[in-house]
């Protein structure tokens, strides 16, 4: 966990003009993130390991010239751990307007909003992600448990990230694989207008990333069924039924393992 006396100063000292810095109403397991007002606008702050800070600048620009609403980023050095910077995208995440009571139906065509981003997705050639570290999901999802959980849990989930994405050459891309109801940004009238958090953008299988998305969806009571046909339809393009299946089954009963483990560390 980031401490506030430790994130306050760091943020001053970037962001001159501020006058509040709080934590976000839904924060992250890593409790990382701060909100920062200013005279000019509200920013997020987040500290992160310098690598995953550089790379997430470099996928935000290559996600916004392909037309994806994604936060546009600045980062900057503050020693062991950096500070990712930029302008809040106005709005609600998806996890809050559901607990809110957004209906079943606007619910479902927030999810067809995010399935056409991630067609967008399928377009971005990965020779346009130049970072080394942290190219490959396996290597993000390695760092991001040993921080939450352990690093025998960190190693035992990011094999099984690796296995997960062998596939064909031309199923391969840069998806966001961390797409989540957290991660979604929904407008004043309940509409999709953008992703956040940019440490699961990463080179991956198409099918495997498309499960990390639609396993909330299955959680909630859906049939992903209806995700894969719609973005089939649509796109013309193939995915794999039988693993996204597996997939967003393993991903529910992981992310519960985690969140016990994490949880029982708290006691």
């Amino acid at each position: 966990m980031i401490k506030s006396t430790y994130a306050a100063p760091i943020i001053r000292n970037v962001l001159k003009d501020v006058y509040d810095i709080r934590r976000p109403d839904v924060t992250g397991t890593l409790k990382s993130v701060f909100i920062a007002e200013t005279p000019s606008g509200k920013y997020v702050c987040k500290f992160n390991h310098p690598n995953l800070a550089v790379k997430n600048i470099e996928v935000s620009k290559i996600m916004l010239r392909h037309g994806i609403c994604v936060p546009d980023i600045k980062i900057y050095n503050c020693g062991i751990r950096w500070l990712e910077v930029y302008p809040i995208i106005p709005g609600k995440t998806l996890y809050e307007s559901i607990g809110l009571g957004l209906p079943e139906k606007e619910i479902k065509l927030v999810y067809t909003d995010i399935v056409d981003t991630f067609a967008r997705m399928d377009k971005i050639d990965i020779a346009e992600l130049k970072a080394k570290k942290y190219r490959s999901t396996h290597s993000v999802a390695k760092t991001n448990i040993s921080d939450t959980n352990n690093p025998i849990l960190a190693t035992i989930f990011s094999g099984a990230v690796y296995l997960a994405n062998h596939g064909a050459n031309s199923d391969i891309g840069l998806y966001h694989c961390g797409i989540t109801t957290k991660n979604t940004i929904l407008n004043a009238d309940g509409k999709f207008v953008g992703l956040i958090d940019l440490d699961e953008v990463a080179i991956s299988d198409r099918s495997y990333a498309f499960a990390m998305m639609a396993a909330k969806y299955q959680q909630l009571g859906y049939d992903l069924t209806e995700l894969i046909d719609y973005y089939e339809h649509t796109t013309k393009n193939k995915l794999n039924h039988k693993k996204i299946k597996i997939i967003a089954e393993l991903v529910n009963a992981g992310k519960l393992l985690l969140f016990r483990d994490v949880k029982r560390k708290q006691k």
